[in-house]
């Protein structure tokens, strides 16, 4: 074989090698892809795309949907690409996790762990750190990655309000208004038959946290979920914030603070604080006087799974209430279920509650709660429904099913516009519901929970009109959704499945 046909022969295998790449995949494996080009194919007769010419308002939005790494692929597309991987918008918000930022490192003991690469972190910090306008924490296993970056923010932040900073500093967490923290607080195994461990967060991890929360001196919206702190540990947690930024926080969610009551005075001191949402056990009497002073338009009180049961909370006095209504009377309360198993939300006498919304998909609708809330209610009830698909049966017989009850709350509940059934009701009852509820304006019922039946015992009150109205309509799904549009002004359909399951209630909360 001559030099020459071997030369040729690497030449044409150095070529092969350019056109080929390497490629890592979902699990992080690396894996050789090999182009073959088609020799027969007509350059002419390729399509040459236009998706470089996108404008940079439709870049951005693409692109806030994508995560870093993806975010970086789509830079290596063609220029105008790369120029928008850049682009303000796009870094908004920022997502750190477990994966965010690392590299895989050997530990003798447990094996392969992703460790923060600290010369990336801070790279990035450099480029896109003065683009961040929110920072998002979700944590699943590695709490000392978290650690380490919020540590390296700090500093970064600390460099960049010096007298003469570098110019990589400058800028870095000026922009950040928005800051949430999600911890994984249950530490549990899949099959662990003990069911949920609480585990919370604390010690060092808090310390850069609080750290950081003092340098972020504009802050609108900070909300940290599932901490279960010591009481101690509790009521210090915003001494930082409350120092920074007691005037120009207007967002603040503090979900299960602590497992045990142990009011969080901090929430009174945000005197232009809007949205305020907290679980029960974290406020009494004492907090809601100071909210009262302040411009609080939505509290929301959520309970979830790690939230203490129903029963082992505490209400609210009466006296606290109605000192809140009578000082700031714009005041809206919403009261929110988010379990997967049965629970029930925490009713507080006299609120000015305006929603009651349940994202738990076995609990039922209970007839002594429900006489309860229209009790307390009546006057201020807005928005009542159950979200999710029920993992339950609903009975069939009228005197079972929760008819009655929808009906006495239409009745009472004056101001209800907003309204979601997902158990079994028949016809005739959502068409009473449609007439009796004035000022409904949304009304989600399940299709497959609806049964094609006129069981309502005539009232003495009925024409014989309204009677033989109620029974011809009953008879067909087609019948019931026409009557309801004309009553509601739009056009009225049942929900399958599918779109309940997309249904998410809106209480127009500004959250």
């Amino acid at each position: 074989m001559s030099a020459t046909s071997v030369g040729r022969k690497g030449s044409g295998q150095l070529e092969v090698m350019q056109k080929a790449g390497w490629k890592i995949d979902g699990d992080e494996k690396a894996c050789y892809i090999d182009v073959d080009e088609d020799d027969d194919q007509d350059p002419e007769n390729m399509i040459e795309s236009n998706w470089r010419y996108l404008p940079d308002l439709v870049l951005e939005q693409i692109f806030t949907y994508l995560s870093p790494k993806e975010r970086y692929y789509a830079g290596l597309v063609c220029r105008q690409w790369y120029r928008a991987f850049y682009l303000p918008t796009v870094w908004n918000n920022f997502l750190v996790d477990d994966r965010t930022l690392t590299k895989p490192k050997f530990n003798y003991y447990s094996g392969w762990q992703f460790c923060l690469d600290h010369m990336r972190t801070q790279f990035c910090l450099s480029k896109i750190g003065k683009y961040m306008r929110g920072i998002e924490f979700r944590p699943w296993h590695s709490f000392n990655n978290i650690f380490q970056f919020m540590t390296m923010l700090s500093w970064n932040i600390d460099k960049g309000r010096e007298e003469n900073p570098g110019t990589e500093f400058v800028g870095i967490g000026r922009r950040i208004r928005t800051l949430v923290y999600h911890f994984p607080c249950n530490m549990s195994q899949p099959n662990d038959p003990e069911g949920i461990k609480l585990f919370g967060t604390g010690g060092q991890l808090l310390r850069v946290l609080k750290e950081l929360l003092l340098r972020l001196t504009d802050l609108h919206t900070l909300k940290l979920v599932d901490f279960v702190l010591e009481r101690y540990e509790a009521n210090h947690l915003l001494d930082e914030v409350v120092c920074s930024c007691c005037t120009k926080m207007r967002v603040l969610n503090l979900v299960n603070v602590t497992t045990m009551h142990c009011p969080i005075m901090h929430v009174g001191l945000f005197l232009n604080l809007q949205v305020l949402t907290i679980s029960p056990q974290n406020i009494d009497d004492d907090v809601l006087s100071l909210l009262a002073d302040t411009k609080l338009r939505h509290l929301h009180l959520l309970q979830n799974c790690y939230t203490p049961n129903h029963l082992t909370i505490s209400a609210c006095g009466v006296k606290a209430w109605r000192n809140v209504k009578k000082t700031n009377p714009r005041l809206r309360v919403h009261l929110r279920m988010e379990n997967l198993a049965d629970g029930e939300v925490v009713l507080q006498p006299e609120a000015p509650v305006h929603s009651i919304t349940y994202c738990a998909p076995q609990t039922r609708i209970r007839a002594e709660l429900l006489v309860r809330m229209v009790d307390h209610y009546r006057n201020t009830l807005a928005v009542y429904g159950h979200e999710l698909l029920p993992r339950f049966s609903s009975p069939k017989p009228f005197h079972s099913r929760i008819d009655s009850l929808m009906l006495l709350m239409c009745r009472q509940c004056f101001n209800v516009d907003t309204l979601i059934i997902r158990e079994k009701v028949s016809t005739s009852t959502l068409l009473l519901i449609a007439r009796t509820a004035k000022n409904l304006q949304h009304l989600y019922v399940r299709r497959f929970a609806v049964i094609l039946r006129c069981d309502w015992p005539r009232h003495p009150e009925w024409s014989d009109e309204f009677t033989t109205w109620l029974k011809r309509n009953s008879r067909s799904y087609e019948a019931v959704e026409r009557e309801i549009s004309e009553i509601l002004g739009y056009k009225w359909r049942l929900l399958s499945d599918r779109d309940f399951k997309q249904l998410t209630v809106n209480v127009k909360s500004g959250a």
